[in-house]
């Protein structure tokens, strides 16, 4: 009964904001996605409502209907691009009626993510977008992380979460929230707003670790890794990782580092599930092989799955790819793939060029510090992604918007402080010279 109080109390206030504008739409719409209230508050209301589909075509119609600019990049035609190139490949799938549905869901993720470029013009509105990313996923999530640590420490943590899936799938995710929260931390004008992200974080990373997912063991170690060296306070950084590690390892018992240390396991002593996925992986680059420029159809792994399996069904029917980068190869062929490394590549780029620019000064250094959390949570996905079918989740095409935002922001920023400091120029009195030799007094 209270989570359901607490449920509406959030939806009327959340949908009084979305009233005032876009981006306050686009901050409903994202809390609807990543909390997934209909799931968490345990009440049939909820799931006989589609809030999801209401709050994204309320933030479409608030978009059109403001003062918002529709901007147009390389990046945004590029995320249009794949759009119209997936349509393709499940038009000419011979598994159409088995993608298109899987299509319709992407088509609103890109709209979405799109209109995130659109709304976004400010700092602390892409602060807000970030905090309200953080907490929708975070909240439970950290939650779960700090009752497990103190109540049941080392327990392995099975639960899966709406908005990603199962315990893979949630490792990924939180690492990819992960450096997130302590960029949130990090920017935070409060003690307190400091202590909350930070403690939030934590949370979040033993959320991660007790899935025991390998993939995400190896994703951890390289976020970690990531975003010391990106961080200009490398000492600074060095000790709360060793903090954060502090906590969480001793927490950690032997089955775990057991199920670790079968990540480097010879091919004699590999366990099922790691042969499986070798086996999987097999099966995507022999679909790209017979379909090398349209894949198989959009997401269409598992329909495809059946007609490519040499194993003749050792591993089940219908499995999943468990890579994402090999789950675009066999699903949009090698030009799918080719366009989506691209999509990757520039999003890298767009938080490089950020970093650099308030690494100059030439921006607030706040933007700096979200540029190496989004930084970080890409090389979360590269590394865990490698593992799980994460290629088309929602989260991930939000950050690649999210990279698209930041630096137009950070664009925007650029230009502001040329304007005030030729302002500043023109104010300054010009400075007189005398030719010759002054008069005498």
């Amino acid at each position: 009964m209270l989570r359901t109080v607490f449920v509406v109390a959030l939806l009327v206030l959340g949908w009084g904001f979305a009233l005032q504008g876009p981006i306050y739409a686009a901050a409903l719409y994202l809390w609807i996605a990543y909390f997934r209230p209909e799931a968490w508050a345990w009440s049939d209301i909820f799931k006989t409502l589609d809030l999801s589909y209401f709050a994204g075509a309320y933030l479409v119609f608030r978009t059109i209907f403001s003062p918002a600019r529709f901007r147009f990049s390389v990046r945004s035609f590029l995320m249009f691009l794949f759009l119209g190139y997936a349509l393709l490949s499940t038009a000419l799938s011979p598994h159409a009626a088995y993608a298109f549905p899987y299509w319709e869901a992407f088509a609103k993720t890109i709209v979405v993510s799109y209109l995130l470029t659109v709304v976004i013009t400010t700092p602390s509105e892409f602060r807000l977008i970030l905090i309200v990313i953080a907490l929708s996923l975070g909240f439970e999530g950290a939650k779960q992380g700090w009752a497990q640590l103190i109540l049941n420490p080392g327990a392995q943590n099975d639960n899966g979460v709406p908005f990603l899936g199962d315990n893979n799938l949630v490792a990924v995710g939180m690492l990819m929230l992960l450096p997130v929260t302590a960029a949130l931390g990090r920017t935070a004008s409060t003690r307190w707003g400091r202590l909350f992200f930070y403690l939030l974080t934590i949370g979040v990373l033993y959320r991660a670790v007790s899935t025991y997912s390998r993939g995400g063991f190896l994703a951890c170690a390289a976020v970690g890794l990531m975003y010391w060296w990106r961080s200009p306070f490398k000492l600074r950084t060095g000790l709360a990782g060793l903090l954060a590690v502090a906590i969480v390892l001793p927490a950690l018992p032997p089955a775990f580092w057991t199920r670790m240390s079968t990540i480097t396991a010879e091919s004699d002593d590999r366990d099922r599930s790691t042969v499986g996925r070798l086996h999987f992986w097999n099966v995507a680059v022999s679909m790209a092989n017979d379909h090398p420029i349209l894949g198989v159809g959009f997401n269409a792994y598992q329909a495809a799955y059946r007609d490519y399996d040499s194993s003749e069904g050792e591993f089940g029917t219908a499995r999943s790819v468990h890579s994402a980068w090999l789950g675009v190869l066999a699903e949009m062929g090698y030009p799918g793939l080719l366009l989506y490394l691209t999509i990757v590549g520039l999003s890298f780029v767009g938080c490089h060029r950020v970093r650099r620019k308030a690494a100059r000064g030439e921006i607030p250094q706040e933007l700096g510090r979200y540029a190496v959390g989004l930084e970080s949570a890409l090389v979360a996905f590269a590394v865990g992604g490698s593992f799980v079918p994460f290629q088309y989740y929602e989260m991930l095409w939000h950050y690649f918007a999210l990279t698209m935002a930041l630096e137009a922001v950070a664009m925007n920023e650029t230009s502001a402080v040329r304007a005030r400091s030729s302002v500043v120029n023109a104010e300054r009195p010009a400075p007189s010279f005398v030719w010759g030799p002054t008069a005498a007094t």
